[in-house]
């Protein structure tokens, strides 16, 4: 018997023994983040979702205030099962207990479950005329601090390439005063980078703010500092995370307008001040200004008379600044954005038309690989786009079409075929409680420039891509649910490792039955395949596919304690390669007392990984501590676990520790360049302290 069949049985053994509990459900997103560091190839997810859930788990939703649209920000909730809840309020009545969404159509014990941790029920009180003194006097404030280290430490800080402490040290302060006002100031340095000095005179590398109004008479909503913006379904424009995997969710977005940008955002963020009006009518109009100081690549060009001529090849998205030549791509592009909105919203019916116009302080010159034809170049773009989304009973229609017109627009026109237009448009259609079906066709030009834009698809980037998505979930007999998607796509024009236009697909099936009181366990299989640059025939493209089968298991006996045990296994085929498997199976346990004067919790997780090459990586969502979010990429063969401790002081104070360790047995260094670790073992470790008062 081999070792990983070995490590399989023992850990199947100890499953049967062990009982878990996580203090988080966190079901709904996990898959989604995992999905999205997969498709991305990227440890580090947007944290703009999870800061949001975990704001309202610290205030929920009242569910009795049916003019608020807070509820949709959730990722498992639709506007089917919003209107859902109001029409039941409207007719019977403020709800008493949660217990009664148990009634309403379209509510599975599933969606119940992951909903009691972010909404309540309390009566609705009437709109108070505010003060100074009472926004001053009566609000609440929550200030989160923490640090975290990676030891032994890595080459970069060895040889001093990086020029900061290897700490990463932040803090997270919100003032609210009901959803009326709200306050933020944060601050975050990565490690490596300098903390005060001559590098970063300012003590922290960045910071976060901003001071946010709501229905202030004909001002719905208004915010001052750092922001995002989301409107339509993503075409003209939506900055900040979106979900646009097509394998996890229904297609139709809800486009929550002005939001705050999260607290550690780097890059991607609006900065200056927006405004939503109301006009009257069911008319809504949005305005909008910002500047911001971009990130961005140089390269140098020596002309014939041997002069040399910097120019700006690239925005530069990673938010590092650990050594000198990370910093000097630093705030180098002056980047402003304005434009506006106007929204016309009835019951069922919601249109609206937006405008955005965006210069840059200096052109940008890409690279010239041949796969950069169409990619933006110069110095401004013009976006404009139109909306719409209606609901006749259970059917949901959807769709935007935007265009764009940037410096280069005109050349590339004459060029090629193309026009500088994208477009999306589907249908949802909710037959009953455990029955939906949803279909969207997506296309977006390969001369579509748009800087502040995330479409659904196989990637966030709304250009160069056609599909053809479907997705349904289902109760099938013997009370198996069933989530399905399948997805068709095309790129017309060449993309980076694949130089010609090519196809692809994407099918997925995810099984689910409870199989006995407390137990539930999950089958997903998934298949996708595209085309890439062949290695072995020069200038011909190769076929690959890549199967993942994962097993998940979750056992909850008792309310102190929760089972969970994944099993997954990849395989990875190529025309001109032989074929890559990978194989993990993980246990979690965590005891969370419910009935204890200071309530903690405990959690411990065991990852054993075998994955042959990197076209066979494995992804796994890590739980973690407020504002430290991340799915570790997993190849080689070794161990991950980690040790999560929570502890309630005091009602109002509360401290968090985890330990994530890392082991390669076959390795003698870890990592790459200046992140390069001597050795084959790597441990993070992270201290937090949350105090609301």
């Amino acid at each position: 018997m081999s070792l990983r069949h070995l490590l399989f049985v023992i850990l199947l053994t100890c499953s049967a023994t062990l009982l878990l509990a996580q203090n988080d459900d966190d079901a709904a997103w996990r898959e989604m983040l995992e999905q999205w560091a997969e498709q991305n190839d990227s440890e580090t997810v947007p944290d703009g979702l999870l800061e949001q859930l975990q704001d309202y788990r610290t205030a929920p939703i009242n569910l009795n205030d049916t003019h608020s649209t807070a509820l949709l920000d959730l990722p498992f909730i639709t506007e089917f099962q919003a209107d859902v809840i109001k029409a039941y309020i409207e007719q019977n009545g403020e709800m008493v207990t949660l217990g009664e969404l148990y009634l309403l159509n379209g509510f599975d014990p599933a969606t119940v479950r992951l909903l009691s941790y972010f909404v309540t029920v309390a009566p609705v009180e009437k709109q108070k005329q505010l003060s100074l003194k009472k926004v001053l006097t009566h609000g609440r404030s929550n200030l989160v601090v923490g640090g975290r280290t990676t030891v032994p430490r890595s080459r970069g800080y060895d040889d001093s390439s990086y020029v900061g402490s290897p700490y990463r040290l932040y803090f997270r302060y919100l003032y609210k005063y009901s959803d009326r006002v709200a306050f933020q100031l944060s601050a975050d340095k990565d490690p490596g980078e300098a903390f005060g000095g001559a590098y970063n005179p300012q003590g922290f590398d960045y910071y976060g703010y901003y001071l946010m109004l709501n229905n202030f008479g004909i001002l719905r909503h208004a915010i001052v500092g750092k922001y995002q913006l989301q409107f339509g379904q993503g075409l003209t424009l939506w900055s900040g995370f979106a979900p646009w995997m097509l394998s996890s969710k229904p297609f139709w977005r809800y486009g929550q307008g002005i939001r705050p940008a999260s607290a550690f955002c780097e890059y991607g963020y609006l900065n200056g001040a927006a405004a939503t009006l109301d006009m009257g009518r069911h008319t809504e109009l949005t305005l909008f200004y910002s500047f911001v100081r971009r990130d961005a690549t140089t390269q140098t060009a020596i002309d014939s008379l041997g002069n040399a001529t910097n120019y700006f090849q690239s925005l530069y998205n990673s938010g590092y600044h650990r050594s000198e030549l990370e910093m000097a791509k630093e705030d180098l592009l002056g980047e402003h954005f304005t434009g506006a909105r106007v929204q016309y919203r009835r019951t069922h019916l919601m249109a609206g038309a937006t405008a955005t116009w965006l210069l840059l302080n200096e052109p940008i010159t890409p690279a010239s690989y041949v796969y950069n034809t169409f990619a933006f170049a110069g110095r401004h773009v013009a976006n404009a786009g139109m909306d719409v989304s209606y609901r006749y009973r259970r059917m949901l229609l959807f769709g935007e079409v935007a265009s764009s017109w940037s410096d280069s627009t005109e050349a590339m026109m004459r060029r090629s075929d193309f026009v500088p237009l994208a477009a999306v448009a589907g249908a949802q259609l909710n037959i009953n409680t455990y029955n939906t079906l949803s279909v969207a066709y997506r296309y977006g030009s390969p001369i579509y420039h748009n800087l502040h834009a995330c479409g659904i698809g196989q990637h966030s980037s709304v250009q160069n891509e056609e599909g053809l998505g479907l997705f349904l979930t289902s109760r099938l007999p013997y009370a198996v649910d069933m989530q399905a998607s399948a997805d068709i796509f095309r790129y017309p024009w060449m993309r980076y490792r694949v130089y010609s236009p090519s196809t692809g697909y994407d099918f997925r099936v995810k099984l689910t039955r409870e199989v006995v009181q407390h137990t539930q366990l999950s089958v997903q299989y998934r298949y996708r395949s595209e085309q890439r640059n062949s290695d072995a025939r020069l200038r011909y493209t190769e076929r690959t596919g890549r199967q993942q089968l994962q097993w998940n298991l979750d056992f909850v006996p008792t309310d102190d304690w929760r089972l969970q045990t994944r099993v997954m296994h990849t395989w990875f085929s190529c025309e001109d390669h032989d074929s890559e498997r990978g194989f993990l199976i993980s246990q979690e346990v965590t005891y969370h007392p419910v009935f204890v004067s200071h309530p903690y919790s405990l959690g411990v997780r065991l990852a054993l990984f075998d994955v042959s090459a990197y076209d066979a990586r494995l992804f796994l969502y890590e739980n973690d501590l407020m504002y430290e979010y991340g799915v570790p990429m997993l190849t080689g063969q070794g161990l991950r676990c980690h040790l999560v401790y929570r502890q309630t002081l005091t009602p109002s104070l509360s401290v968090a520790f985890k330990c994530a360790v890392a082991y390669y047995p076959d390795a003698t260094t870890l990592g790459s360049g200046h992140d390069q670790i001597d050795g084959n073992c790597r441990a993070d470790v992270k201290l937090q302290l949350r105090w609301k008062f």
